[in-house]
């Protein structure tokens, strides 16, 4: 597969022959040219683009990153993603701006770039002669300062992975997690009842919570020392009932958006009964709007026997009213 790159001070085009090579499989990539961005200030940084041609995550959608080529410590990107079809028109798959360069980060990613169904089926107008063209077209400024806020963040997750200091001991099953009352009685009135009152676990410093998986305490544990998530997308249902529980409404509100914005035939009517249960409107108007749009692609689904006769009643109004609209 060839490629050929343009350097420009500003954007970059890759033409991209034979891309839907049959020969390329999901999680296998290729890589373009070296480029290189002269930003507003003067300041140069050269980088490349990896692309995922048949996917790496997931093998419906193409995916890609933006790497530098030299250690990058801190920038802001102000970018827009484009495929120009045969007439040379932008289509536009992604824009934004000041976005932070972390230093750690293998690459900037651009997960769910386009599907490649939607590239197949517009073949003739994106893919001309089999070749992908793909237009950067971006904006580097000077690196600025760390946030003080992430600063936090950051001594806060070294916080949570030194055993230093550490005042309670949490055991899930075959693992044991050390962690900090006061950080733990902060960030979840369950466990700062649990510390304050007369429990055992205030007295013998150990927790037992067997009724969650352990990565999903961990990931909990994890929320409170830091506001970040490992596994959202692979514990997110888990994530939310354990946030429910344990009274932390900022890790449920981030549960339940990333369901509400990924919501899909397999998992609408499982999120819809979990948003009921737990209370978690926003989350419930979502799912059942995408149910009513789709309804008859649920008609046949057996996950619709486990759905409450409530909230069935629900749904028929939602059609009937779509219906008469």
């Amino acid at each position: 597969m060839a490629e050929v790159g343009t350097i420009c001070t500003k954007s970059f085009e890759w033409n991209i022959l034979n891309f839907l090579n049959p020969n390329l499989n999901q999680g296998e990539s290729i890589v373009s040219p070296p480029f290189t961005l002269i930003g507003k200030d003067g300041i140069q940084k050269k980088f490349y683009l990896r692309l995922y041609p048949k996917g790496n995550r997931e093998a419906d959608w193409v995916e890609g990153y933006l790497t530098p080529c030299d250690s990058l410590k801190s920038c802001t990107l102000s970018y827009k993603v484009s495929i120009l079809d045969k007439e040379e028109k932008q289509f536009i798959c992604m824009t934004a701006s000041e976005y932070f360069y972390c230093e750690k980060d293998i690459g900037w990613g651009l997960y769910k770039f386009i599907e490649i169904q939607k590239l197949k089926s517009q073949e003739e107008i994106l893919l001309p002669n089999g070749t992908l063209t793909i237009l950067f077209e971006l904006d580097i400024f000077k690196d600025k300062p760390k946030d003080p806020t992430m600063s936090l963040v950051d001594d806060l997750e070294t916080l949570a992975s030194n055993d230093e200091f550490t005042d309670i001991e949490i055991h899930c099953k075959d693992i044991k997690i050390k962690a900090h009352k006061a950080i733990l009685g902060s960030r979840s009135s369950v466990f700062k009842a649990m510390f304050t009152n007369a429990c055992k676990e205030s007295q013998t410093g150990s927790v037992t919570i067997n009724n969650m998986e352990p990565e999903v305490l961990q990931d909990l544990i994890t929320f409170m020392y830091s506001c970040k998530v490992k596994k959202l997308e692979e514990n997110v249902a888990d994530l939310f009932i354990a946030a429910d529980m344990y009274m932390m409404e900022s890790l449920k509100d981030m549960c339940g958006s990333y369901m509400m914005n990924n919501l899909t035939n397999e998992n609408a009517l499982s999120y819809l009964n979990l948003a009921d249960g737990h209370n978690c409107k926003m989350l419930k108007d979502a799912a059942m709007n995408y149910i009513v749009a789709n309804v008859n692609d649920f008609m046949e689904n057996p996950e619709l026997e486990k759905v409450s006769q409530g909230l069935v009643i629900q749904i028929m109004k939602g059609v009937v009213k779509q219906k008469n609209n």
